[in-house]
């Protein structure tokens, strides 16, 4: 395998383990005796810092360059990550360090898919994302498992570290091999200038691919709603969770060939109706099995979908665009997973969590009919 993608990948691997820690950020600090609504604020505060912090991603990524940005990025979630470890009080000190944390999250992750978007060759860019996020789902079968088992054994500082070591890791990645993918990137792109959010508009379907990667997101965020749904229903979120993470492996393992072979916009469309049609049998399934197989399916059309989107960057968007592409793409996608727990908080309360849920995923499946037909327009006519 291609060095640049495996550097890629691990670098993925990094930065959503940093992240994916924070999942069960909630049980963590309701274990030191947080209030709900305290728990709610802080794991909020990562969310809505990377939601606003995109666009001045792309501006430093421009700025600054892909490696330089990335050393930024990494410095500060090393360092919020190191003060979080040493303390945990008081309040407002974690959620400035929480926000901190979404800032270098944000800027990592924009200037990682720019270099994604440069560095890949057309040729092979489809089968390339698909292995590069192989890294970002790998923290759900890993990461997450252990952080559970942390703190429910009172390893609290134990698990503390592991964002620690995630930021560490993405540091020591990024000073190693960034030079090959910095030099590959000018290969393809260079003479660079970068163009503006005007130009985004202009040139490429920007209106289009920000509605993709919305909806999508909200549908991809459902992990958030899903444990609601079956604690009120005496079920285990792992009978979901699981299979889906090993849906999604699975496909970006055995099926990734596919990626090369069709436009990344055919794939976008179904993979999310795929997805929805899960949520709709999830809101109906009362036992174990029903509900594995349903998310091992769900896991299938993630796999091919979040690829797809991240794709749509670079297949949609010339290299002078693409920082700026990056930058619409992940805040259209942070801003649904902000919003759909806003919807899960009201929703619940109005109709009741499972009708809620239900209504959600009716939602989930128009959106993906009206987004296959978006897409199934020429590909690359302007919005």
């Amino acid at each position: 395998m291609d060095g640049n993608i495996i550097a890629l990948m691990t670098m993925n691997f990094a930065i959503y383990s940093y992240a994916n820690v924070f999942f069960l950020l909630a049980s963590f600090l309701a274990a030191r005796g947080f209030s709900v609504e305290s728990a709610g604020i802080l794991v909020g505060a990562f969310y809505g810092a990377t939601t606003l912090v995109r666009p001045v991603g792309s501006w430093m990524t421009e700025k600054l360059g892909v490696e330089r940005s990335m050393v930024f990025s990494s410095l500060l979630c090393l360092g919020a990550a190191l003060l979080l470890w040493l303390r945990q009080e008081p309040f407002i000190f974690l959620a400035f360090l929480r926000i901190l944390m979404g800032v270098g999250f944000s800027v990592f992750v924009v200037a990682l898919t720019t270099c994604q978007s440069l560095s890949l060759e057309e040729s092979r860019r489809g089968l390339a994302f698909v292995m590069v996020s192989v890294g970002s789902l790998c923290p759900m079968l890993t990461v997450l498992p252990l952080s559970d088992l942390l703190i429910r054994t009172g390893h609290h500082r134990l698990y503390l570290f592991l964002p620690v070591a995630a930021s560490l890791l993405c540091l020591l990645l990024v000073l190693r091999p960034r030079r090959d993918m910095e030099k590959a990137a000018r290969r393809e792109s260079l003479p660079l200038h970068w163009g503006t959010f005007r130009d985004l508009l202009r040139e490429s379907p920007a209106v289009r691919m920000a509605l993709s990667c919305f909806l999508f997101g909200l549908c991809d965020s459902a992990i958030v709603f899903v444990g609601s749904l079956f604690a009120e229903r005496g079920l285990a979120a792992s009978w979901f969770i699981l299979p889906d993470a090993a849906g999604a492996l699975l496909v970006r393992v055995l099926g990734r060939h596919i990626f090369n072979r069709l436009p990344r916009t055919s794939i976008a469309g179904p993979a999310f109706l795929l997805m929805a049609v899960s949520l709709l049998g999830i809101s109906a399934a009362e036992t174990k099995w029903p509900t594995a197989v349903l998310g091992f399916l769900y896991g299938l059309g993630m796999g091919f979908g979040y690829p797809a989107h991240l794709a749509l960057t670079a297949d949609l968007a010339a290299p002078p665009l693409r920082a700026k592409a990056s930058a619409l793409v992940h805040f259209f996608m942070d801003l649904s997973w902000f919003v759909l727990p806003l919807y899960m908080g009201f929703g619940s309360a109005m109709f009741g969590t499972a009708r809620a849920f239900r209504l959600f995923a009716l939602f989930c499946t128009g959106a993906s009919l009206f987004v296959t037909a978006m897409w199934r327009q020429k590909r690359t006519e302007p919005a």
